[in-house]
């Protein structure tokens, strides 16, 4: 999904943006804890995203394919049922799979439950190593966001929306797809006026841009913008973009395999990060599928691969409860993350 249900479609310059260069890098603390991020933070220069227009309204029919239930403030099932649903494959021109019948083993223990979630030192010494954007390891002691736009009376966020960014749009997919600048430019994403399109966007060479922290309320799926709803679910979502380009006629055919496995990596990892500031694992779920019934709904995240991202999880986890504390530099990706830079 390239935009998003706050701000509409996200507009796509190629060259709005500028970075400091890696060169100008800065060691930022963690409040109350002896650990250090590096990042290279985004400069000054970018664009307004909000549209200029108010968006179409969008009045849902249904409470989609998994059964939203207003009430409870979750889809239909307990955490594992509704991840099943709410995971199933993704085709083009939207077309679901079938419910999966079952959970690769690390979601399917965990999904719902507070147990088994790894220490915080460990997530925050792991962040230093990867030096990513520093905002991850600065928010790692506060709260996720609630419903009802922050309400302190309502849930706490429940989801964790997986897109992936239908764009840039190319006539063919290079050879370098994984490492080619323009194609995996994160400054493209950063609006001057806070309307970035998700909380994370993680490119194909394992960078991660944070669009919003986890702890600030924000739509990404017109399910969440519907007036059913009176802004009731602002909040209740956490929303990760992971760059995929599109081709073809009508930008539909997506690269298949359709994401690199750092960014499943980095996916587990914000995954890992979300659900250890939620207090419980966070319910996966795919944009597609949380938009389904609705007209002009988004096919993403396409030709993503399930046990990729469980294994990248698996991985995780036991490199963090072997050592909670000593550098983690055992599941560091061969990729060296390179500097951001803009597009041409």
């Amino acid at each position: 999904m390239f935009g998003n249900a706050e701000g509409g479609r996200a507009r796509n310059p190629p060259n709005c943006f500028s970075v400091e260069p890696a060169g100008s890098r800065r060691w930022w603390g963690i409040v109350g804890m002896a650990i250090l991020v590096l990042s290279a933070p985004f400069d000054a220069r970018a664009t307004n995203c909000k549209p200029r227009r108010p968006l179409p309204a969008i009045v849902v029919t249904s409470m989609g394919p998994c059964k939203y239930d207003r009430d409870t403030f979750s889809f239909a099932g307990d955490p594992v049922e509704q991840a099943k649903c709410l995971l199933r494959p993704v085709a083009k021109w939207a077309k679901l799979g079938p419910k999966l019948s079952s959970l690769p083993p690390v979601l399917a223990a965990r999904v719902g439950r507070a147990s088994g979630l790894p220490d915080r030192s460990a997530l925050a010494a792991l962040l230093t190593v990867l030096q990513l954007d520093r905002r991850l390891g600065e928010g790692l002691l506060h709260p996720i966001s609630r419903a009802r736009d922050n309400d302190p009376d309502a849930p706490a966020a429940k989801y964790f929306i997986i897109h992936d960014t239908s764009g840039p749009k190319l006539r063919s997919f290079p050879a370098d797809i994984d490492r080619n600048r323009r194609i995996n430019n994160l400054a493209r994403f950063q609006c001057s006026d806070s309307f970035e399109v998700a909380h994370v966007i993680a490119n194909r060479r394992g960078d991660l841009f944070v669009g919003h922290d986890l702890s600030v309320p924000w739509r990404s799926t017109k399910f969440e913008r519907a007036l059913n709803f009176g802004g009731e679910l602002k909040g209740l979502f956490l929303h990760v973009e992971l760059i995929q380009p599109r081709g073809g006629r009508h930008n539909i055919l997506a690269p298949n395999p359709g994401f690199a496995a750092i960014q499943y990596d980095r996916l587990a990892l914000v995954y890992t990060l979300a659900s250890v500031r939620a207090g419980q694992w966070l319910i996966p779920a795919f944009h597609a599928v949380i938009d389904y019934d609705i007209f002009n709904g988004h096919d993403d995240p396409q030709n993503f691969d399930l046990e990729s991202f469980a294994h990248s999880l698996e991985m995780l986890l036991d490199q963090l409860s072997q050592d909670k504390a000593a550098p983690l530099k055992s599941i560091l990706s061969p990729l060296t993350p390179l500097p951001i830079t803009p597009s041409p």
